[in-house]
């Protein structure tokens, strides 16, 4: 009886010894992110200005209030991999460090120099080359899609806006012309104003798609990255919202001026006109959610 009691007695001991170290497992595991999160909290207060400068221009602006959900999305990319990340050993690498002094200088250079651009644009500079001193490039690897994305919150530059905006109102102040000719609208084109018989339309820098692309790109790319399947998928679906975007506000003009010479110059206050950025957006995604569905069932026949 004593040695049947001292044989249950071994593996008993053994079960109470393995549930205390449990508990120590789990602080010991969280507590290697300690030194990542408080450079995070470092990193972050320093660019907290930066940042406060962006959101001012996302509350302004309408066409950049898809900023306001950037790094929400980018945080939510991240919390997808969890489970990898957590598995990964984390190490370090000199390149990181070098990346992320470069960030700081371009910080630095922004700020003096008053060129905001440059130094939004080394946030995320910033953020990837911390991310590869701290934590390695095995755990990089899972969140630089996640930290590129943040990119997109970024307001671009005035000047080159400007330049580009007004070549997309020459662009489609023609294919709208052309269109209106084909289906039989008496209309000339000067430049990026439409000459109708009974009165003059100008397409106008709310009127292109150019200030809708921003947001129609960032969110092409988080719907991209979202979906099953292969990378030929993601990456159509990723580089098709600014064509699509496109089209939607290219069928919206002929819309507009087709209601305008049809109807009146009261069709310019309908909703159609006067939320055209809103139109452009929604039409887009409704399409870029069409493509995703046709591109999932095409790879679904070539796999049969």
């Amino acid at each position: 009886m004593d040695q049947t009691t001292d044989v249950a007695a071994g593996p008993s001991d053994g079960l109470r010894l393995a549930g205390r170290a449990t508990p120590g497992v789990l602080p010991a595991a969280r507590a290697r992110w300690v030194p990542v999160a408080v450079a995070l909290a470092a990193l972050l207060a320093v660019y907290a200005p930066v940042v406060a400068e962006m959101a001012v221009e996302w509350a302004r602006f309408p066409s950049l209030s898809h900023g306001f959900a950037v790094p929400l999305v980018s945080v939510y990319l991240i919390s997808r991999r969890r489970e990898l990340i957590a598995a990964e050993p984390l190490g370090s690498t000199r390149a990181g460090l070098a990346v992320l002094v470069a960030a700081l200088g371009l910080l630095v250079a922004g700020v003096l120099t008053g060129e905001s651009f440059v130094s939004r644009l080394s946030l995320p500079l910033a953020l990837l080359g911390m991310t590869l001193y701290l934590t390695g490039p095995r755990v990089t690897g899972h969140v630089w899609p996640a930290i590129a994305y943040l990119v997109f919150m970024i307001p671009f530059p005035y000047l080159p806006l400007t330049e580009v905006t007004f070549q997309s109102r020459l662009l489609e102040a023609g294919v709208t012309a052309r269109t209106l000719q084909w289906l039989g609208v008496p209309v000339l084109q000067h430049g990026v104003m439409l000459h109708l018989p009974s009165m003059t339309l100008e397409v106008a820098d709310d009127c292109t798609a150019v200030m809708a692309i921003p947001a129609l790109v960032s969110l092409g790319v988080a719907y991209a990255s979202l979906q099953p399947g292969a990378a030929w998928i993601r990456g159509t679906l990723a580089l098709s919202a600014a064509p699509l975007g496109l089209v939607a506000n290219l069928v919206r003009l002929v819309l507009t001026v087709l209601g305008a010479y049809y109807v009146g110059p009261v069709t310019l206050t309908s909703p159609l006109h006067r939320f055209g950025g809103t139109t452009v957006f929604v039409a887009a995604v409704v399409l870029l959610a069409g493509m995703g569905q046709v591109l999932l069932r095409l790879a679904g026949t070539e796999r049969r």
